[in-house]
């Protein structure tokens, strides 16, 4: 009791830290305009219908998309059973309902204050929550274990910076962990880092990276052919990605391109930010910059020498990847993100590229470095590694291989994880 009362305290206080700043972003950004209610615990989800209830928590795009192929896999070792599923952020939920389909509800998970999180849990009464990657509310766990429910994390990890600050609460980190019945985690180094602190080792099951499963719906080469058509992209032209761009990475990107460009006037770049809510923002600054430019959602007034392209529609970029020849993934030349999912393009058997900021994706690090798929580069080497690679085609065949190859050697951790929570009794 004396716990929540703290642990609600200390939100509440972060809570008034933060009003200002997202009072801003409502207002000048138009964030959390569909997610504000449900968020402040306004507005309930539906009851589930049927037994049992199977609850599915995936915080943003990333993390959906890496529990789509279990999600399909569970639907059919439950068929009777009623999935709901819960994001935090708008874009989450957006994917969620694109990948995660025919979920009796789909809402955005409250704040986590005691009163808020046990009425949404009594609503809902699941038999069981999953969690995806590293999603650790208080509330929210203790309020399932109340109503009887079990809780189980998939993908599991625990970032270096995360897990220094458990380590720094240590006592509310394992009264926290104790809560959850089963960690099915990436890899070794996740094991160790939650077993340090004091997560039974009969709990943890190293079962592999679900995101290493997920596959995107491969495009034929007619469809290839009129997806470079539809963005103005001619059979000469050199198509490079920028994907999951975050500020000022578009800047920074297309600035150490102008060398490449002197080279390689044919060159030409998709950009994918990250936010739909930067779209504008992107456009203009692009168009402030003289860059020569398309929108997507204005494709139809291409001209075809528009060296960018700017996707501004949700979606799109796995079908992007499958048309470059090299991808570059954003919030890795930024410190403040840690990276994002660059083995999306190795599965499309695209060359890719990455900033040196990858702290909370080191395991993708270490498989696409380790079987040469891609390289890390500096905004600086950049310019350089890009022309080498798009000048020495036996290398990039190479690479090209090697991704294809990588993509079909490391499957088999949804079928793993699937075993595990087919064992507990729901």
């Amino acid at each position: 009791m004396l716990l929540s009362l703290i642990y609600d305290i200390f939100l509440l206080l972060i809570g008034i830290v933060a009003l200002p700043r997202l009072v801003w972003q409502r207002i000048r950004h138009g964030k959390y305009k569909n997610s504000l209610r449900e968020r402040l615990g306004l507005k309930l989800p539906p009851k589930s219908v049927g037994r049992p209830v199977i609850w599915i928590h995936a915080v943003s795009v990333g993390e959906t998309r890496a529990v789509s192929a279990l999600y399909r896999e569970l639907r059919k070792n439950f068929p009777n059973a009623s999935f709901v599923v819960s994001s935090v952020t708008e874009t989450g939920h957006a994917e969620a309902r694109r990948a995660l389909p025919d979920a009796v509800s789909y809402f955005f998970l409250p704040l986590d204050f005691s009163w808020l999180m046990k009425k949404f849990v009594k609503r809902i009464q699941p038999d069981l929550l999953i969690l995806v990657e590293g999603e650790f509310w208080y509330h929210l766990l203790k309020s399932v274990k109340e109503e009887g429910g079990k809780v189980l994390l998939v993908n599991g990890k625990l970032s270096e910076r995360s897990y220094a600050r458990f380590r720094w609460m240590r006592p509310f980190a394992e009264k926290l962990f104790s809560l959850i019945d089963g960690f099915c985690l990436q890899g070794a180094r996740f094991e160790k880092r939650f077993e340090s602190l004091a997560v039974p080792k009969e709990k943890i099951h190293v079962t592999g990276n679900l995101k290493l499963d997920v596959t995107p719906p491969f495009l034929s080469h007619e469809e290839k052919s009129r997806w470079k058509s539809e963005l103005g992209i001619h059979i000469k032209d050199r198509v490079i990605v920028f994907g999951s761009t975050h500020a000022p990475e578009e800047a920074q990107l297309l600035s150490a391109l102008d060398l490449v460009w002197k080279q390689l006037p044919s060159l030409k770049v998709i950009i994918v930010p990250r936010h739909p809510e930067r779209f504008s923002k992107v456009a203009a600054e692009l168009k402030t910059a003289g860059r020569a430019l398309l929108l997507y959602s204005e494709r139809e007034k291409k001209r075809g020498d528009e060296r960018i392209i700017l996707i501004d529609t949700m979606g799109l970029l796995l079908r992007c990847y499958q048309i470059a020849e090299v991808a570059i993934v954003g919030g890795s030349f930024v410190s403040h993100v840690g990276g994002h999912n660059i083995f999306e393009p190795v599965q499309a058997g695209v060359p890719v590229l990455f900033g040196p900021h990858m702290h909370t994706q080191q395991d993708l690090v270490e498989l696409v470095l380790g079987n040469e798929c891609g390289e890390q580069v500096s905004l600086e080497s950049l310019p350089n590694t890009l022309l080498n690679l798009l000048a020495d085609s036996s290398r990039w065949q190479k690479i090209h291989q090697n991704c294809f190859k990588t993509s079909q050697d490391t499957r088999g951790s949804t079928e793993r994880t699937l075993k595990i929570i087919s064992s507990v009794s729901l």
